[in-house]
């Protein structure tokens, strides 16, 4: 794999808020940003596709797919993580009514767990399994992946050495898409050498 293409997903009637596995459709807007990503994506030549199997990743997915002309692999590797009682909540009402929770997350939300959430190892080990794999695929010379903001965070810190405050700009918008190159040598890092998001 020489050029991978990490591309969050366009935006859904809960954009702000902790979407983890609640599964919304994409919004009216989240179609305006995905008919410009296809516009974008248009003449670049994918060889794989994968994507997260909720539905508003899975939706662009099938659409991109589609447009040129392969298959979408859906994987539950690369679902955002799941945010137990915070789930479909914005930082504003976890802050008023997790108050202690909320300040532990901030201290170190790697090492706290929200209340019946996804610990951070697990999600993170369940990302790297499967991205393991499909980075190290020499047959695929270009490789598009449909995720979320957390999945695309940790993708870039892990493989493309950014750092957090880094992946944490770059992963902002929705319909983003990063493209990273690799030189030669299936051991070396990928680049970020562009980035793209809807106006």
């Amino acid at each position: 794999m020489r050029q991978l293409i990490l591309i969050r997903h366009p935006a859904t009637d809960l954009a702000g808020t902790f979407c983890g596995h609640s599964d919304p459709d994409l919004s009216a807007g989240g179609l305006a940003q995905l008919h410009a990503l296809q516009r974008r994506l248009d003449r670049l030549p994918l060889d794989r596709l994968v994507s997260s199997d909720l539905l508003r990743a899975r939706r662009c997915a099938a659409l991109l797919a589609e447009q040129h002309g392969i298959m979408a692999v859906l994987s539950p590797a690369l679902r955002e993580m799941h945010f137990g009682d915070w789930e479909g909540l914005r930082w504003d009402e976890i802050a008023t009514r997790f108050p202690e929770q909320a300040q532990r997350w901030l201290q170190g939300f790697a090492t706290f767990t929200p209340p019946h959430a996804e610990p951070y190892a697990h999600f993170t080990a369940r990302i790297s399994r499967a991205a393991d794999e499909w980075l190290q695929d020499a047959s695929c010379a270009t490789l598009a992946i449909v995720t979320h903001r957390g999945v695309l965070q940790f993708l870039l810190q892990t493989y493309c050495g950014v750092d957090a405050t880094a992946a944490w700009r770059l992963s902002s918008h929705y319909a983003t898409a990063l493209f990273c190159t690799r030189t030669t040598g299936a051991d070396n890092p990928l680049t970020v050498r562009e980035t793209w998001h809807p106006g």
